[in-house]
C-alpha cells in the first residue's frame, strides 16, 4: 500500500505523523511511504533520515495526499478538503464533534476516516489519545504559569502569581475539572511546583481508584456544581480536562461561574478540541493564544502538544505505529480483526459510524 505523510499546516503545529523508523518498518513490509519534504524537520527528522529509511520524499502536499492511506497528526483544514476522495483512508486526530464542517466533507467524499481519539480498547482506555493527553496536561501547566504572570502585554495582565511555592509566599491554587490523563498529569505537574490542587471528577470509581495512591498537595473530590462554585473564588488557575469519547466536551462552566473568579485568573481549556467546557470557550492559536471573558484569561489551544514536537511526536508515533502497520496491510481486515481500531472509524462510505460522534453531530450533518 502507498502511505502518505503530509506536512502539518495547522497554526504552529510542529509534529509529524510518522518517524523515519516508522517509515522504515512500513518499507520492510513492502509498502511505499511518501513523505512531504520538511514534514519532520521540527520534530528533529530531516528529509535524509526518511530517504535513508527507504521512504520517498515528495515536493508537494498533493503528492503525499495521493496515497491510499494518509497518516496525519491534526484534522484536514479547509484548504486540504480538495484532497478528499472515496478511495482515501485517513488516520489522524479528527475531533469531529467540534468540526461539523469537516464531518460534512468526509461524508460527502465518502472517506474512511479513523480518529486517533476514538480508538478504544475493551477496558475503555484510549491508547492513541492517552500520550498526547499526558503531554497536553503538562503543557497546560506551562501555559497557565505563563499567563498568571502580570507581564503578558497590556491587554492580558495576569494576577501576578508565581505558579510555585516559595518561602514566605502563599502557594497558588488550581482547580482541575476531570481526573483522566490530562487532568492527572496537570495535577502532578502543578503539585510538583508547590501549587495546591483540587481535582473534581464525576466518576466515583475513578476517584476511589486514585484515592489508593498518595498525592501530595492534590485533593480529589467528586464533581458537583456546588463544589466547583465553592472553589472558584480562590482559584488562580482552572484547567478544563473532561472527556466523553467522540462527543462534545461537557459544558460545565457558564459565565456566572467564571464571574466568581478574581480578575486575572487563568482558564486553560484543554477540552477545546472537543468543543470546550465553558460557555465562553472558543478556539485560540499560538499566534493569539489568549482572550479575556468575565475578567478571566482564557487559553483554548486545540494543539497544545504541537509546541513540544520532539517530545510529542515520539510519544504519539510509538502508540500509532502498530495501527498504521495493520491499516497498511489492509484497512478492511485491520478493522475486522481489531475491535479497538474498528471503534476508531468515524466515517465510512458516506456515513458516520461512531455512536458518540453521531450523537454530537445530530442535526449538524
Amino acid at each position: 500500500m502507498r502511505v502518505g505523510v503530509p506536512k502539518e499546516i495547522k497554526n504552529h503545529e510542529h509534529r509529524v505523523a510518522l518517524t523515519p523508523e516508522g517509515a522504515g518498518c512500513l518499507v520492510k513490509e513492502g509498502h511505499e511511504v511518501w513523505v512531504q519534504c520538511s514534514a519532520g524537520v521540527d520534530s528533529g527528522f530531516d528529509d535524509v533520515a526518511y530517504t535513508s529509511a527507504g521512504a520517498t520524499v515528495v515536493d508537494t502536499a498533493a503528492q503525499a495526499w495521493a496515497a491510499d492511506l494518509v497518516v496525519k497528526v491534526k484534522e484536514p483544514l479547509a484548504c486540504e478538503y480538495r484532497y478528499l476522495r472515496p478511495s482515501l483512508t485517513l488516520f489522524t486526530y479528527l475531533h469531529l464533534a467540534a468540526d461539523p464542517a469537516l464531518a460534512r466533507q468526509l461524508i460527502a467524499h465518502q472517506v474512511c476516516a479513523i480518529g486517533y481519539e476514538t480508538v478504544q480498547l475493551p477496558d475503555g482506555s484510549l491508547p492513541l489519545l492517552a500520550p498526547m493527553s499526558r503531554v497536553a496536561g503538562r503543557v497546560a501547566v506551562q501555559l497557565g504559569a505563563r499567563f498568571l504572570q502580570r507581564e503578558n502585554g497590556t491587554c492580558y495582565p495576569g494576577k501576578g502569581i508565581l505558579a510555585g511555592a516559595i518561602e514566605g509566599g502563599e502557594a497558588a491554587r488550581a482547580v482541575i475539572l476531570g481526573a483522566g490523563n490530562v487532568g492527572l498529569n496537570a495535577a502532578m505537574a502543578l503539585a510538583g511546583l508547590g501549587v495546591e490542587v483540587t481535582v473534581l471528577e464525576s466518576n466515583r470509581t475513578l476517584i476511589d481508584h486514585l484515592a489508593q495512591r498518595s498525592f501530595e498537595r492534590i485533593h480529589l473530590l467528586e464533581f458537583t456544581r456546588d463544589a466547583m462554585r465553592r472553589l472558584l473564588p480562590a482559584c488562580d488557575l482552572l484547567v478544563g480536562a473532561a472527556l466523553v469519547p467522540g462527543e462534545h466536551a461537557p459544558e460545565l462552566l457558564g459565565r456566572e461561574d467564571l464571574r466568581l473568579m478574581e480578575a486575572g485568573s487563568v482558564f486553560v481549556d484543554v477540552a477545546i478540541d472537543q468543543g470546550g467546557m465553558a460557555e465562553t470557550s472558543r478556539v485560540t492559536t499560538y499566534d493569539d493564544p489568549v482572550y479575556v471573558e468575565e475578567g478571566v484569561l482564557h487559553c483554548c489551544l486545540p494543539n497544545m502538544p504541537g509546541a513540544v514536537p520532539r517530545t510529542s511526536t515520539r510519544a504519539l508515533t510509538s502508540a500509532t505505529q502498530l495501527y498504521v502497520l495493520k491499516l497498511a496491510a489492509g484497512v478492511a481486515s485491520a478493522c475486522a480483526g481489531d475491535s479497538a481500531l474498528a471503534q476508531g472509524v468515524n466515517t465510512r462510505g458516506g456515513s458516520v459510524c461512531h455512536e458518540g460522534v453521531a450523537r454530537a453531530l445530530a442535526g449538524l450533518v
